[in-house]
């Protein structure tokens, strides 16, 4: 029974460990080290020589989880973008015996990373799998891949149809052309110095924020076409964008360049993040329907950062030609862990063994016992007080409208908490969405929130059917309900959708369903336990410490129900201004 690690070596760093084709433990390095995408640079001597060091920390927390030591691995597999160098880093910062252990993918790795961590964790014995990324590996001659289809059989992986484009940005990936905009518009969470990054906006861009505030624009087709699309190829060139925006900008954009604060308060700002996501859903909708024609298959694996776009992904399984579609819940390059060790054992060990690692929960985090609980709470006692409670008691508070945070389980793989790092609140009252932007996460007012729903119940409440368990989706909320479920219905009537089933997280499921016996709603809004610009808790010491400096009423952890004694609740605090 070989235990398999799996790293990433990208932005978004994470580990992750297989046992016997089962993954046992996967954690993105942000959640143990507390900076968010964790990139892993450091500072080398006097000539700012940066060096990037693998996710320790990761490591060694699913080294803890399987209950063993590095030398116990028996394969150790990477990847990263670009340059790789996947094996010769690994080699320099983790101490071990056997140095053979150590595997890459084949290059071009980066896409067939994705390609692994879609197929591999999908319930599809065979699929068509498209992978849509910012940047993914770069060749010898300059170029970098720019989306690929890959076909997926059994444990083979083959590559179908693949482009590139060129570093200049004479050409880009539809990562980049969504990022371009997003850095426009002012959404990048800020990282390193003032030039770091794409288009050197200082960050990473939240394109997030850019799919949440398009549905406030109006459809532009006066402004052309921005895409060109030419078989499987879809071209555009940073020249192209930035013309573009010269235009626009200057024929529209005066109010948007006068502001300093809330630039994305004005018509232009909507209309472009508008018009950016038209053309991005169209763009896979035509990536989507080439995949269909290209490999005759009649399901659909998608993979790589695009993916996170859940907007996107709904048109392409709505619309599209394909019987079944699956994303995995880290789509992004965190996910890739998972894609390493699966990969390994798949295709580095002798024999291709079998297929076993579908994922039917993103819960792939430890789950801390009571005692550690205890000893976190501990340091509190003076300012917090705690109980023994069941889940019937958090219903009971979110019917009352009480802002409550969930510990329960391990933590998520990915972007998305999915009701074991959430913050929970009740999807029926008017006034939770701004309460929670404004007061408890401290971000913009039109960032919509999401609805966990009873997977049995979820045909009722919205245009919907089947599952979405990892919160990729974005169907409507039925015009009859929406009414009931202001605090999770978007501007356009939409609402990003997890499916909660009760065997895949039974405790979970309870409380939903007991907040449906109190309310007659069979759902809740969820979102990360989090605040602005953090990464999502991990530990009940990072829970409590968010939860004490936040407007948070409420911490449920592993049983215990956390309450701050004497606290006022804000004025503008849904439980204080009705329904």
């Amino acid at each position: 029974m070989p235990y398999i690690l799996g790293v990433n070596l990208s932005h978004d760093r994470s580990a992750a460990i297989v046992k016997d084709g089962v993954v046992l433990a996967a954690v993105e390095e942000e959640r143990l080290d507390r900076i968010k995408h964790s990139e892993g640079f450091l500072v080398q001597g006097h000539f700012e020589r940066l060096t990037k060091i693998i996710p320790i920390k990761a490591i060694a927390y699913c080294l803890d989880a399987a209950g063993i030591g590095v030398d116990e691995v028996d394969l150790i597999v990477g990847n990263r973008p670009l340059g790789d160098g996947t094996v010769r880093r690994i080699l320099r910062d983790l101490p071990l015996k056997d140095k053979s252990k150590v595997h890459a993918f084949p290059q071009p790795s980066h896409h067939l990373a994705h390609a692994a961590t879609a197929f591999y964790t999908s319930p599809f014995d065979s699929a068509a799998v498209l992978v849509v990324d910012q940047a993914g590996s770069r060749s010898a001659g300059g170029m970098v891949e720019k989306h690929t289809l890959f076909t997926g059989s059994g444990t083979e992986l083959t590559r179908v149809a693949a482009t590139e484009y060129p570093v200049d940005y004479g050409d880009m990936s539809l990562g980049l052309f969504y990022d371009f905009f997003t850095a426009k518009l002012g959404f990048t969470t800020r990282y390193g110095t003032p030039d770091f990054g794409v288009f050197e906006c200082g960050g990473y861009p939240e394109a997030g924020k850019t799919m949440g505030l398009a549905p406030y624009g109006t459809p532009r087709p006066d402004w052309g076409e921005w895409l060109t699309f030419d078989g499987f190829d879809i071209t555009v060139s940073q020249d192209g964008l930035e013309q573009i925006w010269k235009g626009i900008a200057a024929d529209e954009g005066a109010e948007f360049e006068s502001l300093t604060e809330r630039r994305w308060d004005c018509a232009f700002a909507k209309d472009v993040a508008r018009k950016v996501q038209d053309e991005l859903e169209q763009a896979m909708l035509h990536l989507a329907a080439e995949a269909h024609r290209r490999t005759g298959e009649t399901r659909l694996c998608l993979g790589g950062g695009v993916m996170l776009n859940s907007v996107a992904n709904h048109r392409v399984r709505a619309e599209g030609p394909f019987e079944e579609v699956f994303i995995p819940a880290p789509a992004g390059d965190s996910g890739n862990a998972v894609g390493a060790a699966l990969y390994g054992w798949h295709r580095i060990l002798e024999g291709g063994q079998e297929r076993r690692g579908e994922m039917t929960t993103a819960a792939y985090g430890v789950r801390y016992p009571r005692e550690r609980v205890l000893d976190a709470l501990d340091a509190y006692r003076d300012v917090l007080e705690w109980r023994e409670a069941p889940i019937a008691d958090v219903a009971e508070l979110l019917a009352g409208h009480r802002i409550v945070a969930w510990v329960n389980g391990g933590s998520e793989m990915g972007p998305r908490a999915l009701g074991h790092r959430s913050i929970l609140a009740d999807p029926r009252h008017p006034r939770v969405r701004d309460y929670l932007n404004e007061t408890v996460k401290h971000r913009e007012p039109f960032r919509p929130y999401a609805p966990s729903v009873l997977a049995e119940a979820v045909e009722d409440w919205f245009d919907f059917r089947g599952e979405s368990p990892f919160m990729l989706l974005v169907p409507e909320v039925l015009p009859e309900r929406r009414d009931a479920l202001p605090a999770v219905t978007h501007v356009d009537g939409t609402a990003r959708v997890q499916t909660v089933d009760a065997a895949a997280d039974p405790e979970y499921h309870e409380l939903i369903s007991r907040f449906a016996d109190l309310t007659g709603v069979p759902i809740v809004l969820n979102t990360s336990f989090n605040d602005n610009g953090e990464p999502i808790v991990e530990t009940p010491e990072d829970a409590l410490r968010t939860f004490a400096r936040t407007e948070i009423d409420h911490l449920y952890i592993e049983g215990y129900l956390v309450s701050k004694p004497g606290r006022d609740l804000p004025a503008d605090h849904p439980a204080r201004t009705g329904e």
